[in-house]
């Protein structure tokens, strides 16, 4: 018996490693695939489904709730950029980085300063969260679901996106792609952040920012009207929805709705001004990647934005 107890023992050892090998290869094929330039990426299976939370108060929760740690994300690296333009610790390489990155179309060091600190800075997660309500239907969406798109963002490159099933044959934009939802959120923001379009927007934050204020999402909401076809109707109701869901106080009333004509009387047919706006504003730059664009010269200093 002495002689056969190493075999003995080592089938033990064996069969164990086995059992062991067994338990543990289902959750290792289940992780995530691993880390990409805005975070882990995440598929379909690893979202929440919305569609299958009730009742809708509850909902509305969870996906609120779902874009927070996303937001706060982005918003610190924003401002942590930001600190570095006031400093002006920038090396002569980042600030011409920056000035493409973000528009601005000036040679005049001051002035690529100024225009920056119009352009980086954060947004109130107010705003952020009922466009993303609005533009994915609670995260409910094709977009969202299938392409981590939570704002409608568009693109004009064939196979960047997926095709929307109601595009009219003269059209070629696609709804675009994006490898996670913190990919979605940093895209967005850099389109508000630098695009023609939301320049009204900007000049909202500065005032505020002037005035010492806080920054609300109501008051940045007027410089919208160019997201969508709707206008002025798409302003107020993204108003309604930072009132109803109490996504920020509003204790100067600039959640206060505002009765709007009906813009349709004004347009005459076959104008296509409205929806060529809407499409400038939607278009991503093409310089806007989803990774870090300017290298930073220290190991502590935080990621451009």
């Amino acid at each position: 018996m002495s002689r056969h107890l190493p075999l003995i023992i080592t089938a033990i050892f064996c069969l164990g490693f086995v059992a062991l090998h067994l338990a543990i290869t289902p959750q290792l094929m289940q992780a995530p695939a691993g880390l990409l330039g805005d975070g882990m990426e995440v598929t379909a299976d690893d979202k929440p489904d919305f569609a299958a939370i009730k009742p809708v108060s509850k909902r509305k929760k969870a996906f609120f709730a779902f874009l927070d740690d996303y937001i706060h994300a982005r918003n610190q690296e924003i401002l942590a950029l930001r600190e570095r333009i006031e400093k002006r610790t920038l090396e002569a390489e980042e600030w011409q980085q920056l000035a493409k990155r973000y528009r601005v179309r000036s040679d005049d060091p001051e002035e690529i300063r100024t225009q920056l600190l119009l352009k980086v800075d954060t947004l109130p997660p107010s705003l952020v969260k009922a466009q993303a309500a609005m533009e994915s239907a609670w995260g409910t969406s094709r977009f969202a679901v299938e392409g981590n798109n939570y704002f409608g963002q568009w693109c004009f490159r064939e196979g960047c996106g997926l095709v929307p099933e109601s595009r009219g044959e003269d059209k070629d934009h696609e709804v675009r792609l994006f490898t996670s939802p913190q990919a979605s959120v940093n895209s967005y923001m850099h389109n508000l952040n630098s695009h023609r379009a939301y320049r009204h927007l900007r000049q909202a934050r500065a005032e505020q920012r002037q005035q010492a204020e806080a920054l609300k999402g109501c008051y940045l909401a007027r410089g919208l009207v160019s997201y969508s076809e709707k206008g002025q109707q798409y302003v107020e109701t993204i108003k309604q929805l930072i009132r109803v869901n109490k996504l920020e106080p509003d204790p100067h009333g600039y959640c206060t709705p505002v009765m709007v004509a009906d813009e349709k009387a004004d347009t005459a047919p076959g104008d296509e001004a409205a929806t060529q706006a809407h499409e400038e504003a939607n278009e991503i730059a093409v310089d806007d990647s989803q990774s870090q664009l300017i290298p930073t010269p220290e190991p502590n200093t935080p990621p451009s934005s």
